[in-house]
């Protein structure tokens, strides 16, 4: 009887947990460890900021979720792991000892990185947890009352790039809609090589769609930035340029968060977990890791630099075949381990329009430099497609399912799309990590 550990209850966390009780017989303890105890659906997060949804509508209180679901769960910080003894502690002292752990955290923000950035003591806002969307959202009511200038993109090192095209071209919508967008200019600021980059080079039509919009709305956009200092009035960027601000979203680089780097081998020098194709790290057979919490490296040398984008869906993949691979190790199902194929579609909203963005995989294969397809399209349904998943996976983390079987016949029916495949057989000294 082994007790599996999922730290994280996020887009990765919960659906891992919720495959893993799905797999394993019931003998096995399914433990999720979260943070705080509401489930927060984080892409939502950019309307509940420009005030459009109600923070209500991307929450669910994880305790009735565990008790109908058969988890255990944990409300509490992980502050160490041990991982000799195989053992977890968290922020209230409890101990929680492990057989195999998925360690599914999501990111720590690296505001620290450039003097005045983000919300807390600094003069940018951000859209990356709950706390900061609702400060963000109290602070764009206010900004409507008094506008100016509008400053959004990304630092150097982001990965995560299309949360503020979304908000800048939502943004855009809604100055329109109440009549003030003359009295707000827009720049958008990005580490990218170009706009419409989105951390994932050549995927056809992205740039042209991507530039196309933020031109025909008047959006100026800086490519190549460095930000360097914020002030409460000023964007500073590396070659001199001073962007007047009033309202300022701009995202932060990711890292691991705090106690990866405490645990000496578990993570990089920036506290991401290295891991082999099954997603199992290379020293610790019994830890796993899935989502933003992993290395994976940024194919693109890039004069400013920048992280490699993981997607929600990628993150939902990662968790399937973690799941299916400690479900493996256990025993508890046959056959071989399975890999995620790094297939990738993103929703962007744009307030009237979208744009769906499809990399298959996001990485190229390392030899050709080649990507199976990838393509941009632009429309309205993008819009009506985003809002319509949302519903959905909310839907589907009430119900206790990680990704039912008609989820990925459409994916792969719709989009080409296929989530995770057989681990192909590996020369015995060849680790190839990702």
């Amino acid at each position: 009887m082994a007790n599996v550990v999922v730290i994280g209850a996020g887009l990765g966390g919960l659906p891992t947990a919720y495959e893993l009780r799905h797999l394993l017989p019931s003998e096995h303890t399914v433990t999720l460890i979260a943070e705080h105890p509401q489930f927060t659906f984080i892409p939502g997060l950019i309307r509940v900021a420009l005030d459009l949804e109600p923070i209500a509508h991307m929450q669910l209180p994880l305790a009735p979720l565990a008790k109908r679901h058969g988890l255990e769960l944990v409300t509490s910080r992980v502050t160490h792991m041990d991982l000799q003894a195989q053992q977890i502690t968290v922020a209230d002292g409890r101990t929680i000892a492990y057989d195999y752990v998925a360690i599914a955290t999501g990111p720590g923000l690296a505001f620290d990185q450039i003097p005045g950035f983000g919300p807390h003591g600094g003069y940018t806002h951000s859209v990356c947890n709950a706390s900061h969307a609702l400060e963000a959202r109290e602070a764009w009511l206010a900004f409507l009352d008094d506008p100016g200038p509008l400053v959004v993109g990304a630092a150097p090192g982001a990965g995560c790039f299309g949360p503020a095209y979304e908000f800048a071209l939502m943004a855009d919508w809604i100055l329109r809609r109440k009549g003030i967008r003359d009295r707000v200019p827009i720049t958008m600021v990005t580490p990218e090589p170009y706009t419409g980059h989105l951390g994932v080079s050549g995927v056809k039509n992205a740039k042209e769609l991507t530039q196309g919009l933020l031109q025909k709305q008047g959006i100026e956009a800086i490519d190549n930035a460095a930000i360097t200092e914020i002030t409460a009035d000023q964007v500073i960027l590396e070659d001199g340029r001073r962007i007047p601000q009033r309202y300022a979203m701009i995202l932060p680089a990711f890292r691991g968060v705090q106690f990866i780097h405490q645990v000496p081998g578990l993570g990089n020098d920036k506290g991401f977990i290295p891991i082999l194709p099954t997603h199992q790290h290379p020293q610790f057979p019994s830890v796993y890791a899935l989502g933003v919490s992993v290395h994976l490296a940024q194919p693109d040398k890039t004069r400013v630099p920048i992280g490699m984008p993981k997607s929600g869906q990628m993150t939902e993949a990662m968790g399937m075949a973690v799941a299916r691979n400690i479900a493996v190790a256990l025993g508890a199902v046959a056959g071989s381990p399975q890999v995620p194929t790094l297939e990738a579609i993103c929703f962007a909203e744009f307030g009237d329009t979208g744009i769906l963005y499809v990399a298959a995989p996001v990485i190229p294969d390392p030899v050709t430099g080649q990507r199976r397809y990838s393509y941009a399209v632009q429309g309205p349904w993008v819009v009506w497609a985003k809002t319509a998943f949302e519903r959905y996976f909310m839907v589907k983390m009430r119900a206790g399912s990680a990704m039912p079987w008609f989820e990925r016949l459409g994916l792969r029916l719709l989009f080409g799309v296929d989530l995770v495949r057989p681990q192909p057989p590996v020369a015995p000294k060849e680790v190839a990590s990702v």
